[in-house]
């Protein structure tokens, strides 16, 4: 079984984040690293700039914070489930350096299915997706992540909703995301957001991608459906609000239609809107999610 990845900087966002992956962990029935990167020259949201001091002091007083952090949240756990049923183990570890230079060895070194982030609402999608410089972005092609906003308090998850913009290769991602959600016993539902019903062309390739999706998919409780909106973020944000999803889940793919969600304002706007975790998938991605 896979074990979340769970980037704190010890804020309000970052714990609500880490409490979500705890609970979403027992659900899977998986286990939670927590890690904390600090850094003496950066600007990343999901690292403390402390001052210059000896590196293993800091190291070691992170690893202090980590560990009490840990007791605190596995006590919550406990308590809140009454001691029944899975309970994750949650691991910790610090280090000095870029944030995702240390998400990046983590998940190389260890067997992680998803790497999980708070976000605050006001533009930190932006900040962690493109990055407020180039050292501190983090990689989106080589892990899954899933971004928390603020408030979003967890939820078993009965229902994943998958954004599509009808490509073929959109089918192995399908296939990851059909069995997390029948590891969960969830829907999963495939959806599409018409932005130009003028579109001749569309009939013929949603005629196709349905083709290709029964043939390649057969989980019993997948659904498609058509949103119609004048822009993507709306059709996206509408669907965190009203489709009765608990994640959205989008590919990250560069030039492309998902891609513009991610990586222009798009971005800011879901952020600042959406009220469920939005799970974002490289592309070409073979691993396992859980």
């Amino acid at each position: 079984m896979k074990t979340i990845l769970v980037a704190t900087d010890f804020s309000e966002n970052a714990n609500q984040a880490a409490d979500y992956a705890c609970k979403f962990a027992k659900q899977l029935g998986s286990n939670v690293q927590l890690i904390h990167a600090a850094s003496l020259n950066a600007d990343s949201p999901l690292q403390i700039i402390w001052p210059i001091e000896n590196h293993q002091t800091m190291i070691n007083r992170n690893d202090a914070l980590l560990e009490k952090f840990s007791e605190k949240l596995h006590n919550e756990f406990v308590v809140s489930c009454n001691g029944e049923g899975h309970i994750p183990k949650i691991n910790f570890s610090s280090s000095l350096g870029p944030i995702n230079d240390l998400l990046r060895e983590i998940v190389q070194m260890k067997d992680i299915g998803m790497v999980i982030l708070g976000l605050s609402g006001n533009g930190d999608m932006k900040r962690l997706i493109e990055g407020s410089c180039s050292r501190d972005s983090i990689d989106f092609s080589e892990y899954p992540l899933m971004l928390i906003p603020k408030g979003s308090e967890f939820k078993p998850v009965k229902k994943i909703a998958f954004a599509t913009d009808l490509n073929i290769s959109d089918m192995e991602t399908i296939q990851l995301l059909a069995l997390l959600a029948g590891k969960l016993d969830a829907e999963l539902l495939i959806v599409h957001v018409i932005t130009n019903r003028e579109d001749n062309l569309l009939p013929h390739r949603i005629e196709t991608f349905m083709k290709e999706l029964k043939s390649k998919v057969t989980y019993n409780k997948i659904y498609y459906e058509n949103v119609y909106q004048s822009k993507i973020e709306k059709g996206l944000n509408w669907l965190s609000s009203h489709g009765g999803s608990n994640i959205l889940a989008v590919i990250h793919r560069k030039h492309s239609l998902t891609s513009d969600v991610l990586h222009n304002s798009h971005s800011q706007k879901m952020a600042r809107h959406t009220n469920i975790p939005l799970m974002v998938i490289p592309e070409g991605y073979k691993g396992m999610l859980f």
